[in-house]
């Protein structure tokens, strides 16, 4: 029995001892796993300060108070201290070179990233030359010289005046969205430095899509600011900023930021920009919308709802264009929607412009059946666009026709223009252009 309760013991104190000799000849500590979390950590890090450099949270335009020497130095911006490798040379040739011969596209952007988180003010030159020959439109060449801009801000907009490719723009607008205050203050100061290849009218379009990134309030003041020195096109570069301010709102939220814009160029301007996105997915709503409108904006909306309704169902959207009072927006929306229907069914499309009231929008309507009916059957055409009651609308719809007549039978077409009794002046239109 004693023997028995002895091998029971000792059965149950062995597990114990066994774990503290273990604990006791355990080491103090574990290099490859502090050095595998130290990795991971820097990994991290540099993922983290990729994604700052590359989308940047606004603040408040209180808070662009960073010089670029600050910007340059700011560990952020400088991906050797993120990585915790420095890329030299070999490494950056080699990288390179395997981002050429790389065909997965996955693999090749990982292998781009590396060059992008190991890029400093040191080595920016040297990774460019690896990435200078990717299509301009790429992602990785239009990210590099954002970043790029973004660090070296004025360094690295000048070398673009010096380079064939089309990096300019993109490196304008990193240092924009980086450091405003710096990018604008070296944008106003352009002329001292008479350097014909820095154009302030390219220039001025980088500036506020890189502010259209982080702060669209102060891209509408630049834009205002440009506007009272005489720029006649300012209120065109709203577009970008009006997308970006508005991705996240409804319908009726963004036809108000729209509103709120400073001038009548801009609300216009940004109408065209905000609201095909919402006439497309609802034009039924986006039409009611439009159709409320009682402000400068009115026609407009109605003129972008009707087009864009028109590429999804154009007799829908030519019905509800012509239920509505006479209005420029109305009669241009009215020739996009007949072009359209034109080319789905014409006969149908016919009809509704038989049973039109002759007026300045049936006209419109007639012009843009007429564009695309021409391409079939011009002779058709030719007698619809005839029958077009305003002078300057119909000699315009003519010639269109005339010249599509003629490219398909020239023998046919030159009869038709013997006996047409066209003015002289649209005649010789539709021969020189034919």
């Amino acid at each position: 029995m004693l023997r028995k309760l002895l091998q029971t013991f000792v059965w149950i104190l062995l597990p114990v001892i066994t774990f503290f000799l273990g604990l006791s000849l355990r080491p103090d500590h574990n290099p490859v796993s502090e050095t595998d979390n130290a990795k991971s950590q820097a990994q991290g890090q540099t993922s983290r300060g990729l994604v700052n450099r590359q989308s940047i949270k606004s603040k408040s335009s209180g808070d662009n108070n960073n010089s670029a020497e600050s910007i340059s130095s700011d560990p952020k911006l400088n991906s050797s201290a993120l990585s915790g490798t420095k890329l030299n040379s070999t490494s950056i040739k080699r990288i390179g070179q395997s981002i050429r011969e790389e065909l997965n596209p996955l693999k090749r952007r990982q292998l781009f990233n590396e060059l992008l988180q190991g890029m400093t003010l040191d080595n920016a030159r040297e990774i460019r030359e690896q990435i200078k020959n990717f299509d301009q439109d790429s992602s990785e060449f239009r990210d590099f010289h954002f970043v790029w801009g973004s660090m070296a801000g004025a360094e690295a907009v000048i070398n673009g005046t010096k380079t064939s490719e089309r990096d300019l723009h993109v490196t304008m607008t990193g240092w924009a969205s980086t450091d405003p205050d710096q990018a604008i203050a070296w944008f106003n100061d352009l002329d001292k430095l008479d350097d014909k290849r820095l154009s302030k009218d390219h220039l001025k379009r980088s500036i506020v899509e890189g502010l259209a990134n982080t702060d669209p309030d102060r891209a509408i003041n630049f834009i205002s600011t440009l506007k009272e020195s005489g720029d006649k096109d300012a209120h065109r570069m709203i577009h970008d900023v009006a997308r970006k301010a508005t991705r996240s709102m409804n319908l009726e939220e963004a036809g108000a930021w729209a509103e709120s814009l400073p001038d009548e160029g801009m609300r216009q301007s940004s109408i065209y920009s905000i609201i095909p996105r919402f006439a497309y997915s609802d034009p039924e709503s986006a039409s009611k919308w439009a159709a409320s409108l009682d402000s400068d904006i009115s026609s407009t909306a109605i003129h972008k709802v009707g087009e864009a309704w028109a590429h999804r169902d154009p007799p829908a959207s030519a019905e509800w264009l012509s239920s509505l009072p006479e209005s420029q927006g109305a009669n241009t929306g009215l020739e996009t929607a007949l072009h359209h229907w034109a080319g789905r069914d014409p006969k149908a499309a016919s009809e509704h412009l038989v049973s039109m009231p002759d007026s300045v929008g049936k006209d419109r309507a007639i012009r843009g059946f007429v564009s695309k009916v021409a391409h079939e059957d011009p002779q058709s055409a030719l007698i619809w666009a005839d029958s077009i009651q305003d002078e300057s609308t119909r000699n315009g719809a003519l010639i269109n026709a005339g010249q599509t007549f003629f490219r398909r039978d020239k023998s046919a077409a030159t009869e038709w223009l013997q006996s047409s009794g066209l003015p002289a002046s649209v005649q010789s239109e539709i021969i020189r252009a034919r």
